[in-house]
């Protein structure tokens, strides 16, 4: 099944370190999110960060996400096996967020 009969997108960033901690992600996550379901009528929203990265934990919480799932030693980092954790939002839950109603979409 392709990304499009799901209407499934996934959320992605990175900043470099010196401007970590002033906002820019939530800010540009957020107009991410609102991309994809406001103009391409996306109906879940995806992300995935590991277990020791809490600023993006931090960033996923804000946005509204919900942590679905966690695969267990996933990733290689740091010279250990760890977790990522999993996300995702629908698209319910982030109209009824902003005050949007299903029938007012764009």
């Amino acid at each position: 099944m392709s990304v499009k009969e799901r209407e499934s997108w996934e959320l992605g960033y990175s900043l470099f370190p010196e401007y970590r901690g002033q906002g820019y992600c939530t800010e540009a996550a957020q107009l991410a999110l609102m991309l994809a379901f406001e103009e391409w009528k996306a109906h879940r929203v995806v992300a995935m960060c590991n277990e020791y990265n809490t600023s993006s934990i931090k960033v996923l919480d804000r946005l509204g996400m919900i942590r679905e799932g966690v695969f267990r030693e996933e990733i290689h980092w740091n010279n250990q096996w760890v977790n990522q954790y999993f996300y995702a939002i629908l698209d319910r839950e982030y109209l009824g967020s902003t005050g949007i109603e299903a029938g007012e979409r764009c």
